[in-house]
């Protein structure tokens, strides 16, 4: 039995693209930065590594992740956290701690965080997913410290093939 639709020409204007809502920047089918910008509050966990962006389609090869932020604990307080900027791939998992408050003293109640900057690589399968680490985060209330997460305003995120 023969297709009975009729052909339908493409347009030669509209450029095919893979789908990667994060994409700022396309080159040759492959994307090359990939990011966001949010004002919305993010909440991370207290010791976690949690996920905040995935690029796919990116160009294979080394990459720069650079991000800055502004940071406050869930509890409000002075601040003592351990803070970074992390990656995962098909291949490997970083997440080291690059912001340390106490290494920034004296304690405050929230913090400008950035640049924030990590090497990667990104594998062949041209994914690579952001993370935000937080190690010890605890607000001091009165004489004791609590527990507590970690809430993300004005992100701004950047993930670069070279």
């Amino acid at each position: 039995m023969l297709n009975s639709r009729p052909a339908v020409a493409e347009n030669p204007l509209v450029e095919k693209q893979p789908a990667n809502p994060n994409c700022l920047q396309w080159k040759n089918e492959a994307c090359t930065v990939c990011g966001i910008n949010s004002t919305v509050g993010i909440s991370v966990k207290n010791k976690t590594r949690t996920p905040i962006l995935l690029c796919r389609d990116m160009k294979p090869g080394p990459a720069k992740l650079v991000m800055s932020t502004h940071a406050e604990p869930g509890i409000a307080g002075a601040w003592e956290v351990e803070f970074g900027l992390g990656y995962q791939t098909s291949a490997r998992t970083e997440c080291p701690h690059q912001f340390v408050a106490s290494n920034h003293p004296p304690l405050k109640n929230a913090y400008e965080m950035g640049s924030l900057t990590i090497e990667g690589e990104i594998p062949p399968d041209r994914m690579i997913q952001a993370l935000v680490c937080v190690g010890l985060s605890s607000a001091r209330v009165g004489r004791e410290g609590k527990e507590t997460g970690a809430a993300l305003r004005a992100l701004n995120l950047r993930v670069v093939s070279e």
